[in-house]
């Protein structure tokens, strides 16, 4: 027997537990507006409920948008109220909201809705929130996300599972895309019950309702089988993405900190837009920051890796290239910006901001920090610690090279390293360099030799003079 052959419970039931909707549930909200989708999914779910041993909570929120909106909040409650089903129910200003937070209706209303909903799961101790978008709403939605200009993910329309907005912890869980719109009407009428309808469905203000009015009744006059073929072009989208987040989560860092985060180079080169898109928006969750992508940003991106260098500013992250490295991190400021030129204590500690400059005569015991060591006859007047200077040079490998050079080609310091490092000089050039990570220097034969190292300014100890 056809899918389509069977009863609407069982289509749902046989989606549910191929998608896994209902794993570990034992509390499920319902978003219910009053329309025929979202009664529709409440009644299957109650009935569903029943074998899968969860129970049902109804989540109503009256926007503001319409007269007759708290009509609809009344209809909600009456029928809960028939099912024996509990309800909550909120509200919120949309159309104040949108002016405060400059935003559109849309997007307004999608937030508040999204907000309440995820207040209500955590008021009821729920493992999810469902809605009753059905296949006409996935539809819709791939249609929209081809308009502007979507990527492969975009294609994927809705998902039958995905985080639930303003709590990310739970699911959002959409169990009755399997189902056709017309499909869920039949479901109220059979129950017995008159949904209600929403009249700005059918104003052309909203991108969607255009899809929905007019885009969409123009394609199927193309082919008629346009829907099943839009559906198939997403089911297509979602397998092919299923391998960009495989190929991300195997994308591993050499280096993640607080504030910045270390790929190499080929790593990312390797994953494509998507799955750099994918890849940016995890690493800005860890850095805890905000992260804004456009197609034009994502195409300077690509030119950086090409290159291997060069940087593209997403929102709060910023994204760098160098020495064959990618860094994802926050804007921070580095200690050599701030730190002035001052003499080192030789030998002894010299305080530098939150870290230590440690100079000894032997070499340091614990191995755990790089360390430089210097020619005590190579030192000509008073020691300095200072931030380095694009002029600099020094003595290395039998030469007199650049230091930007000796960082960039011979030591493969990347770029974002560079601004923290720090230049031990006597009158001449530069005799080291130092870092917390970082540490340059041309050698010392035999004993006469002083040792160097930048450690956390709590006190450690230094053995040696």
């Amino acid at each position: 027997m056809s899918e389509q052959a069977l009863d609407p419970l069982e289509r749902v039931r046989r989606f549910a537990d191929r998608e896994q909707l209902f794993r570990g549930i034992e509390k499920l909200v319902v978003a219910i507006s009053g329309g025929a989708d979202s009664v529709a999914a409440l009644l299957l779910l109650c009935e569903l409920g029943k074998n899968h041993g969860f129970a049902v909570v109804a989540a109503h929120f009256d926007h503001h948008l319409r007269r007759d909106s708290t009509a609809d909040r009344d209809f909600v409650t009456d029928v809960c109220e028939q099912l024996g089903v509990p309800c909550m129910t909120g509200e919120g200003d949309v159309p104040l909201a949108a002016s405060e937070m400059k935003t559109g209706i849309e997007e307004t209303a999608r937030h508040l809705r999204y907000q309440f909903l995820a207040f209500a799961a955590e008021r009821q101790g729920a493992g999810a929130v469902a809605t009753g978008h059905t296949s006409n709403d996935h539809v819709e939605t791939v249609i929209q996300h081809i308009l502007r200009g979507s990527g492969v993910r975009g294609i994927r329309g809705m998902l039958p599972s995905s985080p639930l907005p303003g709590m990310p912890s739970l699911n959002l869980i959409r169990p009755l895309m399997c189902l056709p719109r017309e499909t869920t009407e039949v479901v109220c009428k059979t129950a017995g019950i008159e949904y209600r309808q929403d009249e700005t469905n059918a104003q052309p203000v909203a991108t969607r309702n255009r899809i929905r009015r007019s885009l969409l009744p123009q394609l199927r006059e193309e082919n008629p089988s346009v829907d099943s073929a839009i559906l198939g072009l997403a089911e297509s989208a979602r397998e092919l993405f299923r391998f960009v987040e495989n190929s991300v989560d195997l994308a591993q860092p050499n280096n993640r900190k607080p504030g910045s985060v270390v790929f190499e180079l080929e790593t990312v080169r390797a994953l494509g837009s998507e799955g750099r898109l994918l890849l940016l928006e995890r690493e800005a969750a860890f850095l805890r920051a905000q992260v804004d992508t456009n197609r034009t940003r994502l195409r300077n991106l690509e030119a950086v890796l090409v290159r291997g260098s060069g940087q593209v500013v997403f929102g709060d992250v910023m994204v760098e290239a160098s020495v064959g490295f990618v860094r994802f991190s926050t804007n921070q400021e580095s200690y050599s910006e701030l730190f002035q030129e001052q003499f080192v204590n030789l030998p002894g500690i010299t305080r530098v901001g939150e870290l230590a400059l440690q100079a000894a005569t032997t070499p340091f015991l614990d191995l755990g920090l790089p360390a430089v060591k210097v020619p005590v006859d190579r030192i000509e007047g008073a020691l300095r610690l200072r931030p380095l200077r694009s002029t600099d040079r020094m003595h290395y490998r039998g030469f007199s090279r650049k230091v930007s050079g000796i960082l960039k080609k011979a030591e493969r310091v990347p770029v974002w390293d560079r601004s923290s490092l720090l230049a031990l000089a006597g009158a001449g050039d530069v005799l080291a360099v130092l870092g917390v990570d970082v540490a340059i220097d041309d050698g010392c034969e035999g004993e006469d030799c002083y040792y160097f190292r930048l450690a956390e300014s709590v006190p450690l100890r230094v053995d040696g003079g």
